[in-house]
């Protein structure tokens, strides 16, 4: 899920639908009036206002605000728009969050002006963080970032600088055990504490062209613009499509993202370190209100060749397993039963393309209790696993 995009839909009282690789009919279904409360536009279009600020690159000028309409503006009286816009930015104004006006130095008067966040209004004044939050939040990042592939490595990084920022500000110098960290990173600028601190452990320095490829596709996310894509598959063909990302995702130490690909005009599930180069930002779009990127979260026996069937499988959990620890095993995936009888229990089932990848996935849950209950042949693979596993420790 994105980083904003939890919030702006529970807001805006959209329900979620499911999808897969193969593709998913993106018309929602028509909505019961009875079914959901009725949307308070006003409400979700200052969130939407405030995520969008907050999370472009640059300021957004007067003219690309009132004309977007995913943002709640875009009506054919621009007068209506520009009145819209004032009040919205007194009623966030009122709430904590101030909307400040940027003009270029030199700029006449009528030159259009441009919006941001005034952060220092806005945002916790110093003193609220304490030396001991800054550290655990760094460590916690740094472990997080140890993970190769994730898509989130341009915000952490970013997180983590203000962390360090403030560690630095409260002790007056960068602490003993983050000096190390940062002495293996490239400084830009040796007296900046900014600089230094976006680094972490040398073996999650994002590459400055990977990098780049992923702010772009944060951007377009977060603006809801269509993105030009040169995607290369596993087998080494290269084409070129424009994608509307509809979620970013992460899994097995490699980045997703969930879009509506105007090739195939399915939704469709692309690796981020397979997409070569992006374009510049197209047309706006929006998400179907039945979206959930959560669905999109495959399983390592997902993927398989496109013509080896799926096949059934069943696996078992032991009765002292809660429901949340199961879901975070399954992914909410398939249909978990508990039963009473013959012994009391849990039994996953759920469709298997790869039954080697299902029983290795298994195995790395042995510890959780889970064990392969059929077919067969998944039972027989997995029970080869745990003998070359007790082969290898017996030598």
């Amino acid at each position: 899920m994105g980083r904003y995009d939890a919030a702006r839909r529970d807001l805006a009282g959209g329900g979620w639908t499911a999808s897969t690789d193969a593709g998913v009919d993106t018309t929602a279904a028509s909505p019961d009036a009875t079914a959901e409360p009725a949307i308070d536009e006003t409400a979700q279009r200052l969130l939407n206002l405030f995520f969008v600020l907050n999370a472009v690159p640059r300021p957004l000028t007067t003219d690309e605000i009132i004309r977007d309409s995913d943002l709640g503006y875009g009506s054919p009286n621009r007068a209506s728009d520009l009145r819209k816009f004032r009040r919205d930015r007194e009623k966030l104004a009122a709430r904590g969050v101030f909307v400040a006006e940027v003009r270029t130095p030199g700029a006449s008067e009528t030159e259009e002006s441009s919006w941001t966040i005034d952060r220092a209004q806005t945002f916790a004044a110093g003193g609220i963080v304490r030396a001991d939050d800054a550290r655990q939040l760094i460590g916690a990042i740094d472990a997080y970032l140890r993970i190769p592939g994730s898509p989130f490595g341009t915000p952490l990084h970013t997180i983590r600088g203000k962390a360090v920022e403030a560690l630095v500000a409260l002790e007056g110098v960068l602490p003993e055990e983050l000096e190390a960290d940062e002495s293996e990173q490239p400084r830009t600028s040796a007296g900046s504490a900014r600089a230094n601190a976006r680094g972490t452990t040398s073996s999650a320095a994002p590459d400055p062209a990977r990098a780049a490829i992923t702010d772009a596709l944060w951007t377009a996310f977060s603006l809801r613009r269509a993105i030009p894509i040169r995607y290369v598959n596993a087998g080494g063909t290269a084409s070129r499509r424009a994608v509307c990302i509809y979620g970013i995702f992460s899994r097995a130490g490699a980045g997703y993202i969930a879009a509506l690909d105007d090739a195939s005009g399915e939704v469709r599930t692309f690796r981020i370190d397979r997409i070569a180069r992006v374009g510049a930002l197209r047309g706006s779009y929006r998400i179907p209100a039945g979206f959930d990127v959560r669905n999109r979260l495959f399983l390592p026996f997902d993927l398989a060749d496109a013509d080896t069937p799926e096949v059934l499988a069943a696996f078992s959990f032991p009765a002292e397993r809660t429901a949340a620890e199961l879901a975070a095993i399954t992914l909410g995936r398939g249909e978990l039963t508990q039963q009473a009888e013959p012994a009391p229990g849990w039994t996953w089932h759920i469709g298997v393309r790869n039954v080697d990848a299902a029983a290795s996935f298994a195995l790395a849950h042995a510890r959780d209790g889970m064990r392969p209950v059929a077919p067969q042949e998944l039972v027989s693979a997995w029970r080869a696993r745990v003998a070359q596993v007790v082969s290898a420790h017996g030598n």
